[in-house]
Parts: C-alpha cells; sequence; structure tokens
C-alpha cells in the first residue's frame, strides 16, 4: 500500500451539543498491527481528572502535545496509530447511549470532506473497575484515505471523559480496542493539586499554584471544556456572556506597557483562527488591580461569520506572570468587567 500523507482533524472538543475537532498531523504507514503485548503496556495516570489508561508504549512513543480539550496524547513516530484522551463537562440530559452520536455527528461538520460510513458494534460495556461506559467503531473517509476510530465515552461526576483511537484500515480494530477499554475511572481525585492549577465550582474559582488568586462568577455560569493554556472556561447554556482564565508567560524586553501590549495583540490574533473581521477597539494600561499593573484590550470581531461578539481582556502581571482574564459577549462588557474585579490577588 502507498504511503499517504494526510490531516487527520478528529479530537474531542466536549460542548453542550457535542464534539468538535483539533488537528493532528498523520502519515499513513499502510501496516497491520498486532496485540500491544502485556510487557509494551504503560500505566497512565490522571489524578487532577480521576482516571487511567493503558496503552502501547513501545508502538506510541511521540506526544504531539495538548492542545484543545486533550489531557492525554500519544502516536507513533508515523503519526498513526494514535490515541487522544479529552475531558469536558457532560451535556446535560444527555444519555450515555447518545455520546456515539455526539462525536460521529460532529466528524464531517469539523473536518470538512470527511465522510463516516457507518458507527458500529455500539455498546455499554462495564470497565474493569466496575463503570459503565459507552464504546462504538467508526469506518471513516478523510482526504480519500479510509480510516478506522474506536471511542470510549464515560461519564464521571459532571465530566465527560472519551478516549479515542484511530489507524488506517489495514490496522487492526483489536489493537486499537485493547487500549480503549483500558479505561478507569475509579481514581481519586487530588482536590489539592486541583486547586493549585485552579478549579472553579459554583460561582467561586481558586488557584493556589503562583500567581495565587481567587475570583467569583456568576453561579448561573457552567464548566465548558479548556482550550490552550486556559485554567478555566465558563458561560451560560445560551453561549453569551462567557468567560475564561489563561497563566501566560509576559514577553521579555522592554517596559511594562510594551510587554503588555504584546500579549494583548497575540490574543487579539489568536481570534482570526477561529472568526473574522477582528477590530482592536481599544488598549490601554489600566489601575484597576492596585498595586499590580494591568492592561485592557477591547476587541470586536465576528464568530464563524454569524454574530459579532464584544470581547474585553484584561491581563494583570503578578509574580513575573501574567493572569489573562477574557469575557465574550453580544451583550455590554460590564457585566463582563464587574466579574473581573472579583478577583482577590492576594488570598
Amino acid at each position: 500500500m502507498k504511503n499517504n500523507t494526510l490531516i487527520i482533524k478528529w479530537v474531542l472538543l466536549c460542548t453542550a451539543a457535542g464534539f468538535s475537532l483539533c488537528m493532528a498531523r498523520a502519515t499513513l504507514a499502510g501496516q497491520a498491527e498486532t496485540m500491544p503485548a502485556a510487557s509494551n503496556l504503560k500505566r497512565y495516570e490522571d489524578k487532577l481528572i480521576g482516571f487511567s489508561i493503558e496503552y502501547d508504549a513501545k508502538k506510541l512513543i511521540r506526544d504531539p502535545g495538548l492542545t484543545g480539550p486533550f489531557v492525554f496524547r500519544r502516536e507513533s513516530v508515523e503519526g498513526i496509530p494514535g490515541i487522544g484522551i479529552t475531558a469536558g463537562p457532560y451535556p446535560v440530559g444527555t444519555a450515555l447511549t447518545d455520546t456515539a452520536d455526539l462525536i460521529s455527528n460532529s466528524l464531517p461538520r469539523l473536518a470538512p470532506g470527511s465522510i463516516v460510513h457507518q458507527v458500529k458494534n455500539q455498546q455499554l460495556i462495564t470497565l474493569g473497575d466496575g463503570s459503565t461506559a459507552n464504546y462504538f467503531e467508526v469506518d471513516w473517509n478523510v482526504g480519500g484515505s479510509d480510516l478506522i476510530a474506536v471511542f470510549l465515552a464515560a461519564q464521571k461526576d459532571d465530566r465527560l471523559i472519551v478516549f479515542g483511537a484511530v489507524d488506517n484500515r489495514d490496522g487492526s480494530m483489536a489493537y486499537l480496542t485493547k487500549m480503549v477499554k483500558s479505561l478507569r475511572i475509579d481514581v481519586e481525585v487530588d482536590m489539592t493539586a486541583l486547586r493549585a492549577r485552579g478549579y472553579g465550582k459554583d460561582g467561586h474559582f481558586v488557584r493556589t499554584d503562583s500567581p495565587a488568586f481567587t475570583l467569583e462568577y456568576p453561579k448561573a455560569f457552567q464548566n465548558r471544556s479548556l482550550q490552550s493554556n486556559q485554567i478555566f472556561r465558563a458561560g451560560i447554556p445560551q453561549g453569551s456572556p462567557s468567560m475564561s482564565i489563561a497563566i501566560s508567560a509576559l514577553p521579555p524586553g522592554g517596559d511594562a506597557h510594551e510587554r503588555f501590549k504584546v500579549l494583548a495583540e497575540r490574543y487579539a490574533n489568536a481570534l482570526k483562527y477561529i472568526g473574522s473581521d477582528v477590530k482592536i477597539i481599544s488598549q490601554n494600561q489600566i489601575k484597576k488591580y492596585p498595586p499590580f499593573d494591568a492592561y485592557q484590550i477591547q476587541i470586536a470581531w465576528r464568530f464563524r461569520t454569524q454574530f459579532t461578539l464584544a470581547t474585553i481582556v484584561h491581563i494583570i502581571e503578578k509574580e513575573n506572570q501574567a493572569i489573562v482574564l477574557a469575557g465574550h459577549t453580544i451583550y455590554g462588557i460590564d457585566e463582563l468587567t464587574d466579574i473581573f474585579q472579583t478577583i482577590n490577588l492576594n488570598p
């Protein structure tokens, strides 16, 4: 089989309506995979979310990095086979069996031109820890190349954890299945570590690592899947308003104004990847968080050409790092800046 190169957009981004896809570059090797030997299996445990898996550490040696809602990824040197795990808020009112439709229906929308030939072998299975999960397989064509994919969706508290594995059509479904069925969700969450990174629930956010702070937000906001370097993201179910918190390194050199300006304009430029007509309305240093230096940028832009959003970003310097508070709304920005100013920078 001749080698082919394609871009696979297959990462699961959990939203209230379903999942979206991030990019992972893959080269189809055209080689059948055998079952991973027990000696090749390596255990990965996540105590921030509370799950563990086993994967073929001999074959899946490349770490492509975390993007979007990924909490763990591994792939072969050639690109596939590959695995990825995502975690996000569980869609309210959704039965576990419905998650197969949510995931498979998103693939053609987020990987334009791709075709899901069929979803097969869907079944509720019992994991090794006694939990129930939804297992299903997908025959999928991307860029004219046929792929096979296996997904396992499980609910833990208010989170939906999805473990996915993908290979070319000549690969072994059993090879992928063995890995995804190793998922366990009985790992105890380390709340100390969770609060250290940043944790929000019921209108109260806390971070204990440097830079430490707390913030209050509306209890009507529901948690959303994290993107990029965000440590918190939430909004009302209807979509607007919403907000996020990220921790970033300040650009080196220059005075405080120039360093803030560079970081703020990077944020504005990033919006061009998901929207259009991005316009910076204003940007300037502000004195709303004394004695900490801060900067504000206001942006108007169109999201997927559907409607115009106002985005307000406050960047606060603390302990040589930047706390980035960002909010999006179709209404007035005052409701967002009111949330930002509940921040306690000396908890």
